[in-house]
C-alpha cells in the first residue's frame, strides 16, 4: 500500500506583489535585458496575531515564458521596517527573517483579505525580466504560527501571479483580416499579436462617437471600443477592480474622476493587456493632501461652507470670504475674516497677541487674563433697570445683577440667599442707601422697616434675561 505525504498547510499571511513598471513588458529579443522593481507587501488577514520566523521567496528564473527573471544575479532586495534583513542564498531563492528570530504580526486595520493593510514590505530591485512573455508564479513558504502552535513551514507554489505582457511593433492586419503569418508563427499567433487599440468614445453604445474622448465632463458615462485580436476579454476598473466579462461596445458609468480602463484579452494561448486613461474635468475629489502650495497657482474652494476638522495653523494674512465653520482651536500669528464662527478656543499668542473684530459676539463665558480695556466707545454690560417704589419688594433675579435701595429717615434691609445688607437713616438726617449683589435665579428681598416709610427699589441687571 503506497501512501501519499500530506500537502504542506498554505501560508497564514496575506500576500499581494506590486511591480514597476505596471503593466510588465518582457524584454525584448535582442539586446539589454529590461529591468523591474518587485514589492512584496505582507499582513496579517486574521482576527488573531501570526507569528512569523522566516518567509522563503522563490523565483521562478530562466529563458522560458513561465519564467519571471532571465536570471537572478543583481537583484538587491530591502525590507520594510529595518528589523527584518532579506539574503540571497541562492540566484532563484531569497530568505527573509525578522531581527529577533520571530516577529508578530497583529491583526490588520480591517480584518479582510481583500483590504490588505501592509506590515512588512520586501522590495526586489533589479530584476531582469525574461525575453518570453506570458504569466509567472512567485512560490512563498513561511514559517509561521497562530498563538500557543508551534511555527510550521507553509508553502504555496502558485502564491503571486505575475504576468509579463505583450510589446509588438505596430502592424496592421490585411484588408478582410487574412494574410500569411510571419515565418514560424500559426495564423493564431498573428492574431494574438497583431495590433490592438483600445479606445473610449462619447455617444451611446449603439451609437458611440467617432472621436475619442480624451477629457470629458463630470459624470459623463464613454462607451469603451475595441479594434484587435477576439478572443475572452475581462475589463478591470475601479467599480470592477475583480474584472468583469466585457463585449464591445461597452457604456460605462458615468465618471467621476479620471479612469483607467484595462482589458484583458485572451488569444492563441497568451493574455495580453490593454489600457485607456479618460480625463475628467472638474472631478469630484473625496478627500485631498496637499503637502505644498509654494510658489502655485491660487487654490479656489467652490463651497457653501469649509469645514476644517483639524488644527489651522495660518503664518500669513487668511482671507476667508465665506462662512468657516471651525470645530476646533484656531492658533493664528494674524488673521482677517468679516464672518467667524467657532464652537472651539480662538487663541491669539506671541509677543504681542491681538484679536480685532468689528462685532465679537461670545455666547458662553468671556474669560480675561489680563486688563479688559475698551480704547473706544462704552462698555455695555447692564440690562434695563427694574425701578419699583414701593415699601417693600420681593422678587427673584433673571441676571445677574445689583439691587439698590433707598429710603428717607428709615432702615432699609436688602437679603439674598448668599448676602444681606442694610442701612439706616436718622430722623431728619437724611437718606439711607445700600446695595447688595445677586445672582441670577435667586430670590431676594427689600424692606423699609418702618411703615410709615416709603421706598424705592432698583435692580440692575448685568446683560440681558
Amino acid at each position: 500500500m503506497t501512501t501519499t505525504p500530506d500537502a504542506p498547510a498554505a501560508p497564514l499571511l496575506s500576500y499581494a506583489i506590486q511591480t514597476t513598471p505596471h503593466p510588465l513588458i518582457h524584454s525584448p529579443t535582442e539586446g539589454e535585458l529590461s529591468l523591474a522593481r518587485l514589492r512584496l507587501l505582507i499582513s496579517n488577514p486574521h482576527p488573531t496575531p501570526v507569528r512569523c520566523g522566516r518567509i522563503t521567496i522563490v523565483l521562478p528564473v530562466g529563458t522560458i515564458a513561465a519564467d519571471l527573471a532571465q536570471t537572478g544575479v543583481g537583484i538587491v532586495a530591502t525590507a520594510t521596517p529595518h528589523t527584518w534583513s532579506v539574503v540571497a542564498v541562492q540566484e532563484d531563492v531569497l530568505i527573509a527573517v525578522p531581527q529577533n528570530g520571530t516577529a508578530e504580526f497583529v491583526p490588520s486595520e480591517h480584518g479582510r483579505e481583500d483590504q490588505v493593510t501592509a506590515s512588512l514590505a520586501i522590495e526586489l530591485t533589479g530584476v531582469k525580466v525574461s525575453r518570453k512573455p506570458g504569466t509567472a508564479w512567485v512560490r512563498v513558504i513561511e514559517s509561521s504560527a497562530r498563538p500557543g502552535e508551534p511555527e510550521t513551514d507553509r508553502d504555496n507554489p502558485k502564491m503571486l501571479e505575475v504576468i509579463k505582457s505583450f510589446v509588438r511593433a505596430r502592424r496592421d492586419l490585411p484588408a478582410g483580416g487574412t494574410g500569411q503569418a510571419p515565418a514560424g508563427e500559426t495564423a493564431a499567433d498573428e492574431e494574438a499579436e497583431s495590433t490592438a487599440n483600445l479606445t473610449a468614445r462619447l455617444g451611446t453604445a449603439t451609437s458611440p462617437d467617432t472621436k475619442p474622448a480624451t477629457l470629458v465632463p463630470r459624470d459623463t458615462p464613454v462607451v469603451l471600443a475595441w479594434q484587435g485580436p477576439t478572443g475572452e476579454q475581462t475589463l478591470y476598473s475601479t467599480a470592477h477592480p475583480n474584472g468583469i466579462p466585457i463585449t464591445f461596445p461597452y457604456a460605462t458609468f458615468p465618471l467621476v474622476h479620471d479612469e483607467t480602463f484595462m482589458v484583458k484579452t485572451s488569444a492563441g494561448g497568451l493574455d495580453r493587456y490593454d489600457s485607456v486613461t479618460v480625463a475628467v474635468s472638474k472631478p469630484l475629489m473625496n478627500g485631498m493632501r496637499a503637502d505644498s502650495l509654494v510658489g502655485s497657482p491660487a487654490l479656489t474652494l467652490d463651497a457653501a461652507s469649509v469645514t476644517i476638522a483639524s488644527t489651522l495653523n495660518a503664518l500669513a494674512p487668511v482671507k476667508v470670504e465665506k462662512a468657516c465653520t471651525i470645530d476646533r482651536a484656531v492658533t493664528t500669528t494674524s488673521a482677517t475674516t468679516p464672518s467667524l464662527i467657532s464652537t472651539g478656543a480662538i487663541t491669539a499668542s506671541g509677543a504681542n497677541p491681538e484679536i480685532t473684530a468689528d462685532k465679537l459676539t461670545v455666547t458662553g463665558a468671556l474669560q480675561s487674563d489680563d486688563t479688559l480695556n475698551a480704547t473706544r466707545g462704552k462698555v455695555q454690560i447692564l440690562g434695563q433697570p427694574i425701578v419699583k417704589d414701593v415699601r417693600k419688594v420681593t422678587d427673584t433675579a433673571q441676571t445677574d445683577g445689583f439691587l439698590v435701595g433707598f429710603a428717607h429717615d428709615a432702615k432699609v434691609m436688602l437679603n439674598a440667599p448668599n448676602a444681606k445688607a442694610y442701612q439706616s437713616g436718622t430722623w431728619g438726617q437724611g437718606r439711607a442707601t445700600t446695595a447688595l449683589p445677586v445672582h441670577r435665579g435667586d430670590p431676594y428681598v427689600g424692606e423699609v422697616e418702618q411703615d410709615n416709610r416709603g421706598g424705592q427699589f432698583v435692580f440692575y441687571p448685568i446683560g440681558n434675561a
